[in-house]
């Protein structure tokens, strides 16, 4: 360097490295704006300095980092500026310095036509359709590119030199291959139907004057594919693809760039323009991400379409198409016509597609032949594709690590290019990669140690509750498995009896009577995803955001359908809008009664709902075709207590053992006796079982003291003892009862 830093510059390049490498993924930066919020977000001391001398030692910083990394403008002044270092300069008279300038006119000029020549023998092409290799590259990282060198005249060279040293935020792929995604056949079908005839038979549009596809929007959680998809179509229509992504991250060359970007569209077309995650560029409105870059993208982008309407030929297209992973979050003014006129939502694999994704992923891997697929794709409930890779590559560690224990390191062989076949390096060699298999094991481990992304969002695993481990509820479980069960099992059949599938069930009653443990036990028998919401959790004091909350919730639903969404205490959720003390509550009233309305598309979305009052819920929200069938969940007869405490020994038992538990005559002659004493009356499901715990920490006290020899067995003394000891948690349980009476003459 031929200056150095000092003062505040100084400090400012120390952070700007360090931030380069924590916040920039190593690049440099390239705006005073980007790194003064930077500094500003940092533990620094600089974030206390004020505005203005901080960006004027930042703008001396960034030029001084642009000079030591060798970087150059891409304007016709900087690049003169750079070649001319050399040449002395004679401030005391113009004259002097016009003179000079013409001495050096021809050095100037093959040194100019050096760097291009040296740039047109790198790129060693004569295609003036020159496409960028298929790689992905990621939106921060230009691609350099090359256009066709021109010999005309002068001035066409020198332009030609500027677009070659010139770098550019966009890039162009040319896909080749398919890639196998497996589950995505559904969605691929629909995404080629919607652009194929657009792109590949645009002349007939021409000749019709009928509108044409401008774009489309795949929206899906993180990890789907919807990336991976769109490469696959193109490789399909066999057209360049043009991918903008990276024009959105510079503020101040935003308009430039994605006018380079959708020239080069043009010229190529029938071609296809991708923006990934479009809702970091172009949020909505009054979220918290939302700035002013955002709605000028949005502003260039609209223009830019149109131009594509205006100025290319009807018997060409280009159609933009992007991937969110939260359509909620965009800007409205993109999905209109003319810019992104469709959406598709991309559901979650189901058994079948986790299955089939999964042999594709281990077509060329050693497999053990105990694993079982289809077994594997069950437990994989909630996975998207990029979990199941993952999941698979922590596989591939635990069966490396197992086979590694049982070896030293004079056991393990290394690969010998120069070994021959029958010697004794090969040999060990060709013994090892046989026991290097994946086992069904390591798959099972793998799983269990893994937690999916959709997971750490709200999702949660399929229940494990069966109905054997509720006991009683049997007119419940009716009304619900008619409710829910059937339209997700068998739609047709309900579609068949004229019937259209409730939004939803409330279950109200006494605190303890299993609400929560049945919602398991249907989203178990069902085979759906189950969403578990705590009425607080989607509360927010900033206007606007419990509306979102309950949006997302909502398309998280959608996306893995069939869903139960499980709103425990709904009356904390949905007051009565007459009685609410803040604004916010009114607002997410509203916006439930507008998802449970089907204001999107509800289909293989159910709700179960909750609370101890449904006299405090909005009476809105439970007229017919919302949350229409309300069940009443009462306090447990004598018969259901027997038919609960056996469930609940049952299960107790079972996992002690680890294996199914089927209990002894004597037990169940025990457990009817105590069932029925009068000291359960009123008891919930919750006190029995907490009776149960009583009785058994009785057992195992009198175990400890040497009382008895069989620790698995609750006798009848101790039953007894815990019965003196146990009290009912409901303490007024013929409130709840006059209220289900009222309640159901209105």
């Amino acid at each position: 360097m031929q200056r150095t830093l000092q003062g505040l510059d100084r400090d400012v390049y120390q952070i700007l490295k360090k931030l380069e490498v924590s916040v920039n993924d190593n690049k440099p930066f390239s705006q005073v704006t980007v790194v003064y919020d930077a500094i500003k977000r940092s533990n620094s001391s600089l974030a206390r300095f004020k505005k203005r001398p901080l960006e004027d030692s930042i703008e001396r910083v960034l030029q001084f980092r642009k000079e030591e990394l060798g970087d150059s403008d891409d304007s016709e002044a900087e690049i003169e500026r750079l070649e001319s270092k050399s040449i002395p300069e004679d401030d005391r008279f113009l004259l002097n310095r016009q003179m000079t300038k013409h001495w050096h006119q021809d050095t100037q000029k093959s040194k100019k036509r050096r760097l291009h020549d040296e740039a047109a023998e790198d790129h060693s092409s004569s295609d003036s359709r020159t496409i960028a290799p298929a790689t992905p590259q990621t939106p921060a990282a230009p691609a350099v590119q090359m256009q066709p060198v021109s010999d005309k005249t002068e001035k066409d060279d020198k332009t030609t030199q500027k677009k070659t040293l010139k770098l550019s935020r966009f890039h162009v792929e040319q896909p080749t291959e398919r890639l196998t995604l497996g589950g995505m056949d559904e969605n691929y079908r629909e995404v080629l139907k919607s652009t194929k005839y657009c792109l590949k038979y645009p002349g007939i549009y021409a000749k019709t004057n009928w509108h044409r596809l401008t774009g489309i929007v795949l929206s899906g959680p993180a990890g789907m594919g919807q990336a991976e998809l769109i490469r696959s179509l193109a490789a399909e229509l066999e057209v360049p693809l043009v991918s903008i992504t990276g024009c959105f991250d510079d503020p101040e060359r935003m308009e430039k760039n994605l006018m380079e970007a959708f020239d080069e569209a043009m010229r190529l077309a029938p071609s296809i323009v991708l923006i990934e995650e479009l809702d970091w560029y172009m949020s909505r409105p009054g979220s918290q991400a939302y700035t002013e870059h955002h709605r000028r993208a949005v502003v260039q982008l609209r223009r830019q379409m149109q131009r594509i309407r205006q100025e290319l030929p009807k018997d060409l297209h280009v159609i933009a198409m992007a991937t969110t992973s939260n359509i909620a979050d965009v800007e409205p003014a993109a999905l209109r016509e003319g810019v992104f006129e469709q959406t598709l939502q991309m559901r979650l694999p189901g058994v079948k597609e986790r299955q089939r994704t999964l042999e594709l992923l281990m077509q060329d891997r050693s497999v053990a032949k105990d694993v079982d697929f289809a077994k594997l794709a069950k437990a994989m409930h909630g996975y998207v594709h990029t979990d199941m890779v993952q999941a698979m590559h922590l596989g591939e560690e635990l069966a490396l690590e197992r086979i590694m224990q049982k070896m030293t390191d004079a056991d393990i062989p290394m690969a010998d290019e120069d070994a021959a076949e029958g010697d004794a390096q090969s040999s060990a060699l060709a013994t090892w990669y046989q026991d290097a298999t994946i086992t069904a094991e390591d798959f099972e481990v793998a799983i269990k140690r893994f937690t999916p992304s959709l997971r750490q969002e709200g999702f949660t695993e399929l229940p494990n509750v069966t109905w054997d481990q509720v006991g009683a509820m049997a007119k419940v479980r009716k009304e619900l498995q008619l409710s829910i069960t059937l339209p997700i099992r068998d739609p047709d059949l309900y579609r068949r009896a004229g019937l259209r599938a409730s939004a939803g069930v409330l279950l109200w009653g006494p605190p303890g009577c299993g609400k929560t443990l049945v919602a398991q036990a249907v989203a178990n028998e069902a085979q759906a995803s189950f969403i578990l919401i705590n009425g607080p959790e989607l509360l927010n004091k900033y206007v606007g955001e419990s509306e979102r909350a309950v949006r997302s919730v909502f398309q998280r639903a959608r996306a893995s359908a069939p869903t139960i969404l499980f709103f425990d205490e709904m009356d904390s959720l949905v007051p009565r809008r007459d009685n609410t003390s803040t604004e916010a509550g009114a607002r997410v009233v509203n916006s439930l009664l507008a998802e449970l309305d089907g204001a999107h598309d509800r289909t293989g979305v159910y709700v179960i709902g909750t609370t101890n009052r449904p006299d405090m819920i909005d009476a809105a929200m439970l007229r017919p075709g919302r949350l229409s069938t309300r069940l009443f969940v009462d306090l447990p007869t004598p018969d259901e207590r027997v038919d609960i405490l056996k469930a609940i020994y049952r299960t107790s038992m079972s996992a002690a053992a680890n294996s199914p538990y089927t209990l002894p005559e004597e037990d169940v002659a025990r457990l009817d006796r105590v069932g029925r004493d009068v000291r359960c009356n009123d008891f919930s499901g919750a006190d029995l079982k907490g009776l149960h715990d009583n009785a058994a920490k009785i057992s195992l006290n009198k175990w400890l003291s040497g009382e008895k020899t069989a620790l698995e067995v609750i006798d009848d003394d101790d039953w007894d003892r815990a019965l003196a000891t146990t009290r009912r948690s409901v303490s007024n349980p013929e409130t709840y009862r006059k209220l289900a009476d009222k309640l159901g003459r209105e």
